[in-house]
């Protein structure tokens, strides 16, 4: 997953091929490490736009379900 804009990143879908989509104040983010949360950690933590903004910067890998163009759900793949 990589940041683009305030609000807006791409993700590879399972081809390859890259797939831009936007965030909204609905859309779920749950980290375990690499966006929130403790790496050790038994459960993902819930996450805030800043935190996922952040590590999408620097490259996060993480599962995100679209519908319409806007995430529903963020996981972190950690």
């Amino acid at each position: 997953m990589s940041y683009l804009a305030p609000g807006k990143y791409t993700v590879s879908g399972p081809k390859g091929e890259e797939q831009a989509f936007f965030t909204s104040d609905d859309t779920e983010i749950w980290g375990a490490g690499d966006i929130c949360g403790d790496e050790n950690g038994q459960s993902a933590t819930k996450c805030t736009e800043q935190e996922l903004e952040a590590a999408a910067q620097k490259g996060v890998s993480a599962e995100v379900k679209i519908s319409d163009g806007i995430a529903t759900r963020i996981t972190d793949d950690h």
